[in-house]
């Protein structure tokens, strides 16, 4: 079984970010860079879900 790569446009969706975001920063960063730049976003709904866990 072989497993695929994903693509950056789908380590960006993953993180929460739209087409839109990804087509804009897809026209002046190459692949590398684009791959860091999701892995080191945050995903904005899972911090608001754990903080609000948190502060319950």
């Amino acid at each position: 079984m072989r497993v695929r790569k994903i693509t950056p446009r789908e380590a960006w969706k993953i993180m929460g970010f739209t087409d839109e975001d990804y087509n804009k920063v897809s026209k002046i960063n190459c692949e590398t860079a684009l791959y860091h730049q999701a892995g080191n976003s945050i995903v904005v709904n899972v911090i608001y879900n754990v903080l609000k866990e948190l502060l319950k």
